[in-house]
């Protein structure tokens, strides 16, 4: 007879699940109340309506959805009849898995976003690079990883495209 302590407790792993039109949000609420952990990757992007630049989140992989379950488990047999799912990624009939990696991956790219406090004519330091320890004033977000400045350049103000973790705000 197999002892307890030898049954391994967790055996959650990551999936891919395709889901109906614009619905993963939905569907990761009705995994949330099935008690599935769901992770659905968004991307900041800045958009311009009307001549106004707002900041909208739009899905990284649209159409689908990373979930932790337990393949072997009861709740993976739910996962097709979950409203806003189509069903499992499958490759050769069986939903294969995601590595741990790939989504703490994804995860650390949100991390890395734009700093969104800084707005236009805010004075900061360049802290990397060629042109590190240059003061310049922030324009505009170029994207979600970089930024438009404005630095003086022999007697010039020039425009500089840089990575936003090479931006540091000057306090006041």
């Amino acid at each position: 007879m197999k002892d307890d302590l030898d049954i391994p407790t967790n055996n959650k792993r990551w999936f891919l699940v395709r889901c109906k039109s614009k619905q993963e949000q939905r569907a990761g609420l009705n995994f949330s109340n099935q008690t599935i952990t769901s992770y659905f990757p968004t991307i900041d992007v800045l958009k311009t309506i009307r001549g106004k630049t707002i900041l909208k989140q739009e899905a990284l992989f649209p159409g689908y959805l990373f979930i932790h379950l337990d393949i072997s488990s009861s709740y993976a047999s739910k996962v097709n009849n979950t409203f806003g799912v189509y069903g499992f990624v499958n490759f050769a009939g069986k939903p294969q898995m995601v590595p741990d990696r790939l989504i703490e991956d994804l995860k650390a790219l949100k991390d890395n976003a734009i700093d969104l406090t800084l707005k236009s004519g805010d004075q900061v330091t360049i802290n990397d690079g060629s042109y590190e320890n240059v003061a310049a004033i922030f324009l505009e977000a170029e994207s979600e990883q970089r930024s438009i400045l404005l630095i003086e350049l022999l007697n010039k103000q020039v425009r500089l495209s840089i990575d936003n973790r090479s931006i540091e705000l000057v306090a006041n």
